[in-house]
C-alpha cells in the first residue's frame, strides 16, 4: 500500500524530472539558434573600401552630390566623414543654381552665403571639438530647397 507521503515524493520526483527535461530542451534550443545566428553573421561578407592614392600621401577627393528635381548641390571640400586638425575649415561647393542662397547650420551657429553666377560657393566655418553635423540647405530662385548633411570630426589629438 502506497502512503500519501510516498505518493507526494513520486509526484515531486516526476515534476523535477520533467522540469529539468523542459529546461534543458529550451536551453539547447536557444543555444542552437544563437550558434546558427552567429554562424550566419560570420558568413556575411563585409566590403570595406579604402580611398586610392593619387599622389604620395594625398587622397583623391570625391565630391558628395545631392539632388532634387531642379537643383544639384555638390560639396567638394571637405569630404563627408573627414577628420580635420583645425577648428576652422572652408566649406566649398558647386550648384547648378546660380546666385542660390546657401544656409549652413552647425550646432552653435548658422552661416549664410550666396552662390556665384557659375554656382560655386565657399564659406569659412568654426568647428567644435569632436563630431560636427553640418546641415547645408540650398534655396534656388524658384524657392526650391536642396538639403545636404555632412559629418566632420575636429580632432585635437596630436599624431
Amino acid at each position: 500500500m502506497i502512503t500519501l507521503e510516498q505518493s507526494m515524493i513520486k509526484e515531486l520526483s516526476l515534476a523535477v524530472f520533467f522540469g529539468l527535461l523542459i529546461g534543458l530542451g529550451l536551453t539547447g534550443t536557444f543555444y542552437f539558434l544563437k550558434q546558427n545566428q552567429k554562424q550566419s553573421l560570420d558568413n556575411n561578407q563585409v566590403l570595406i573600401t579604402t580611398p586610392t592614392l593619387s599622389a604620395p600621401d594625398q587622397l583623391s577627393p570625391s565630391p558628395t552630390n545631392f539632388n532634387t528635381s531642379n537643383s544639384t548641390l555638390t560639396i567638394t571640400s571637405p569630404q563627408n566623414n573627414d577628420i580635420v586638425a583645425t577648428s576652422k575649415i572652408t566649406l566649398k561647393g558647386q550648384s547648378n543654381a546660380p546666385n542660390a542662397n546657401i544656409i549652413i547650420t552647425t550646432v552653435n551657429k548658422n552661416y549664410h552665403t550666396t552662390a556665384a553666377a557659375d554656382g560655386t560657393f565657399s564659406q569659412d566655418l568654426d568647428l567644435e571639438p569632436g563630431l560636427n553635423d553640418l546641415q547645408i540647405t540650398l534655396i534656388n530662385s524658384q524657392d526650391q530647397e536642396t538639403h545636404a548633411e555632412l559629418f566632420i570630426t575636429y580632432s585635437t589629438v596630436k599624431f
